[in-house]
């Protein structure tokens, strides 16, 4: 598998990119559910009274209020979540229920306080890639890898929201700390990359990429493995954690994306910047030893500055093949 990757990596550079442009493409055009704790709305605890199940219950406030934007979740031993999109007062809340439920808790958010939420999330985004870039460029300092490791994190933030709305995850303040959890896992791979190939020198780039991708992989399957496992016992034994299901889900996705942005794309730019690296410093050896021997004075030239140093001698040479000229000009002399 490196091999092929190795060889064909200008190539799969492209399959990760294609991905994050699908997800982009899936935001604009399906859109992103959020949770009514960004979107603003209701959302109420609930004690089911009788054999009241969480269905009739969704129905009963449907036909009360008119509305269908009502979402009921059982959270087990008779307890359910009431989430609505619109702000209802608590009293017409009440009268809706018809002494079907207990309410434990009722919460409205309104607009304001949404739109704070979602501000804070952009600017909690935004700081987290400028110290990202900051620490990346600090360690390695150079331009190229400190690129390819914030365009391989950018590319598992697309993916996984590209996911959330394939899915209809709904956006909210747990699955954006699992999005700040995903850029810490894309960070993490990616400089265990980007360090095994710039900053150790034994063995050839192919085997410190091996190295890499084993102990990457092994890093990656193994906190996937852990998501799925906490999925499926959310949503098979513990349906009421669905906070926990949304951040395992968001992770999921987003780990299988990280596998590819790092073992494709960041994989492939290194390998790229390291080929041009080295052909610089080819470039630059075969110039110097060109200009060296240019530089190389030849035995023509060596005869020409003796000739300068002694005249005399120089002439004995020119008039080696008439001996009596030379005693006339020694005797000139």
């Amino acid at each position: 598998m490196l091999e092929k990757t190795m060889e064909n990596h200008k190539i799969l550079i492209i399959i990760p990119i294609i991905l994050a442009l699908l997800s982009l493409f899936l935001l604009a055009f399906n859109g992103l559910e959020q949770g009514v704790d960004l979107k603003g709305g209701s959302q109420a605890e609930l004690e089911l009274l009788g054999s009241v199940s969480p269905t009739e219950l969704e129905q009963t406030l449907n036909q009360e209020l008119n509305t269908n934007n009502i979402k009921v979740t059982s959270n087990g031993n008779n307890k359910a979540t009431v989430e609505l999109e619109n702000s209802i007062n608590s009293s017409t809340f009440t009268s809706a229920i018809n002494g079907k439920a207990k309410i434990i808790s009722y919460n409205e958010i309104g607009p304001v306080l949404s739109e704070e939420a979602m501000e804070q999330i952009y600017i909690a985004m935004l700081f987290a890639f400028i110290f990202m870039a900051i620490t990346v460029f600090i360690v390695f300092r150079e331009p190229v890898p400190s690129i390819a490791i914030i365009l391989a994190a950018l590319c598992d933030i697309v993916i996984a929201l590209g996911g959330m709305s394939l899915f209809k995850i709904p956006l909210s303040i747990a699955s954006v700390g699992a999005l700040l959890m995903l850029i810490g896992y894309s960070v993490d791979t990616d400089i265990l990359l980007t360090t095994r190939l710039l900053k150790r020198r034994e063995g050839t780039v192919e085997e410190r990429a091996r190295n890499a991708m084993h102990t990457g992989l092994t890093m990656s399957f193994a906190s996937i493995v852990a998501m799925t496992i906490l999925f499926v016992v959310t949503i098979l034994i513990m349906p009421e954690a669905d906070t926990l299901s949304n951040i395992s889900a968001v992770l999921v996705i987003g780990l299988i994306g990280d596998i590819l942005s790092t073992w494709l794309m960041n994989l492939g730019i290194l390998k790229s910047y390291i080929d041009w690296r080295q052909s610089k410093k080819q470039e630059k050896y075969s110039l110097s030893s060109s200009t060296a021997k240019s530089n190389k004075p030849t035995k023509s030239d060596k005869l020409d500055k003796s000739d300068e140093k002694n005249p005399n001698q120089s002439l004995k040479i020119d008039l080696k093949g008439n001996p009596n000229m030379i005693l006339k000009k020694e005797k000139i002399n």
